[in-house]
């Protein structure tokens, strides 16, 4: 969003009413307690933990989960160290939908921006795109991992970058490729991971900047996928 204002950054918070805003520990067989916090002396400051953000302003505590636009919002805050509220998977009792409203939002915002920030680092770095042809001969490994069985055990293959944030670990593993028994992976420039049979993608990705890495081939020890829906995409790739 355009000039994202404080204002705005409060109608995207819970407001903390010390003494009546009930928060919910599902943690602990659901536990509800009162949240009474004393808000004097952290005017004009914010602090956070575990992925959600507390700031106080004119003597009131707001809640929201931590952005990158929350943080430009609170620029002229200065960082200190209090509670932070629903913070560790509690909630706030009367304003649950809306909490977990704000936490989608986050998600699927944090999603945007670190596709905007991977894309942003392979342009600077010079790893391009690859045709729409070539992409969709490729299974995209979900983040939620696909399950495969092998001769002995069953194991979950997950992509070589799973996570929102762009940390000083992605740059080690975007633009990166691997092969093994006909099977090619390669870590594409909106971060995904994806794989391919045959070879024949080698020289497309060579080209657009991708170099080879020793990461893990998924699907190239004969094991079997267990999750039929990507089973059945797996058998469209052609080599």
């Amino acid at each position: 969003m355009a000039n994202y204002t404080i204002e705005n950054l409060i109608e995207e918070s819970v407001r903390i009413v010390s003494g009546q805003t009930i928060v919910v520990y599902p943690q602990y067989g659901c536990k509800e307690e009162k949240i009474n916090f004393n808000v004097a002396t952290f005017n004009g400051s914010y602090a956070s933990n575990n992925g959600t953000l507390a700031f106080v302003i004119n003597n009131i505590l707001y809640v929201t989960p931590e952005t990158s636009k929350a943080y430009k919002a609170l620029a002229s805050f200065s960082e200190r160290d209090f509670y932070v509220p629903f913070s560790n998977g509690d909630y706030p009792k009367e304003e649950k939908d809306f909490w977990e409203h704000l936490c989608s939002m986050q998600r699927e915002l944090q999603k945007k921006e670190f596709i905007h920030d991977c894309n942003e680092y392979c342009d600077k770095h010079h790893i391009g795109a690859l045709d729409e042809s070539i992409l969709e001969n490729c299974l995209i490994i979900p983040n939620t991992g696909v399950r495969v069985r092998h001769f002995y055990y069953e194991d979950v293959y997950y992509p070589v970058i799973n996570q929102t944030f762009f940390d000083s670990t992605v740059p080690d593993r975007i633009g990166k490729f691997c092969l093994n028994n006909g099977k090619v992976v390669f870590v594409y420039r909106d971060g995904t991971t994806r794989v391919t049979k045959g070879y024949k993608i080698l020289d497309a990705l060579k080209e657009a900047g991708y170099e080879k890495s020793g990461i893990f081939v998924p699907f190239s020890n004969g094991e079997e996928i267990i999750d039929s829906a990507v089973q059945v995409r797996w058998e469209k790739i052609t080599k």
